[in-house]
């Protein structure tokens, strides 16, 4: 009994409740509650459809509804509203088959969720829309979806490119150690090289791996230091000929003619140079050549790494610096490595303060250049 009398309590509470109350708790919502009339003109606009479209209701009073959407989707919304209002139902959930998108004053687009309402009111349809900008929930999901498309690229890489010398090194490792002990010492030396070979491959690559990370994270630092252009090329070009030799390229580097100083991380520089250089012996033919020249200008040294390889189709151009993208083939994983070293490479440039961009076509090579700033002369 005394149930019943509470609700009998609150439903004459309900009635008596004034018409104003539920405007104020509309008013203050934070999702936007709009209102419209048959002709979907705008005659309730709430604080929170200001604050999330940038109007305020005395701009927006009176206009079609039509002023919130982005233009691509004004013309079938209105048939879409009327559709609505001609059938039985009264409430729908709006883009059950596609994404909402509104549209701010500033012209920015967002992406929404909403609902419909149809009231009728002295024999006319009303709308009652609520809608919620979920731009920023998109973006989180956005950023969890790259974060586990990483993961996934990140084990393909450590499942394809390590294991190739890992198994090398399991293999050459039993054959020495189930091997005839009589076996001559230089054949067992043979082998432990190419168990070196491949142990290098395998830091190099976990190396890669841990700097697109810190790029990543924005944590890749650099140590400047007045550095001589001459000294680091000839360092390069040594470290790198080997590389050139046993793929049959000429490696030629120009060195300058005056003296000429960079400010630069030393370590990171010579990193760079082998990133670009190695990628440039990777791509090139036996019998083709690749050339490193440098050129002084007024506030800063450009760097060229020119190559005659198999070149980069246009399309491809976009994605070079890409993180795990194969410039020669656009494949991910491929035969040429990981697909780290120009995003490295580009973040190390950029770490220093300079500028990096790539220019190719199909079979007709490839040119990288790089800026860093020049040392002020003693």
């Amino acid at each position: 009994m005394k149930n019943a009398n509470l609700a009998a309590e609150h439903a004459s509470m309900h009635r008596t409740l004034p018409v104003d109350l539920f405007a104020g708790l509309l008013a203050i919502a934070a999702d936007a509650v709009i209102a419209l009339d048959h002709e979907q003109r705008i005659i309730f606009f709430n604080e929170g459809a200001e604050r999330i479209f940038g109007y305020s209701a005395t701009e927006v009073g009176g206009q079609f509804i039509e002023i919130l959407l982005p233009e691509r989707f004004r013309a079938a919304h209105r048939g879409h509203v009327a559709g609505f209002g001609a059938a039985h139902g009264r409430a729908r959930l709006m883009g059950e088959r596609q994404q909402i998108s509104g549209r701010r004053k500033s012209g920015e687009e967002f992406a929404a969720e909403a609902a419909i309402e149809r009231i009728e009111v002295e024999g006319k349809n009303v709308y009652a829309a609520v809608l919620r900008d979920i731009s920023a929930r998109q973006r989180a999901e956005d950023a969890l979806r790259q974060a586990v498309q990483a993961r996934d690229d990140m084990m393909g890489i450590v499942s394809h490119d390590l294991r190739n010398p890992a198994n090398a090194v399991k293999m050459l490792a039993r054959s020495i150690l189930e091997g005839d002990p009589a076996e001559p010492v230089a054949t067992v030396m043979e082998r432990v090289a190419i168990i070196r070979q491949a142990a290098d491959q395998i830091d190099a690559l976990i190396q890669d791996l841990l700097d697109i990370t810190r790029l990543e994270a924005g944590r890749l630092t650099v140590r400047l230091a007045r550095e001589d252009v001459t000294s680091v090329v000839t360092q390069c070009i040594d470290g790198m000929r080997p590389l050139a030799d046993t793929g049959g390229v000429s490696l030629s580097g120009p060195l300058p003619t005056l003296p000429l100083s960079v400010v630069a991380d030393r370590d990171r520089l010579c990193q760079l140079l082998s990133n670009l250089i190695g990628n440039a012996i990777k791509f090139t033919p036996t019998g083709g050549s690749v050339a490193l020249t440098v050129t002084a200008r007024d506030e800063d040294v450009e760097f060229e790494i020119t190559d005659t390889g198999e070149g980069i189709p246009i399309d491809h151009l976009p994605h070079v610096f890409d993180r795990f993208y194969q410039a020669g083939t656009g494949r991910r994983g491929s035969r040429h490595g990981a697909g780290l070293g120009l995003p490295i490479s580009r973040g190390i440039v950029e770490a220093h303060g300079g500028r990096i961009w790539l220019e190719s076509g199909p079979s007709a090579g490839t040119t990288v250049r790089f800026t860093l700033l020049r040392a002020a002369d003693q």
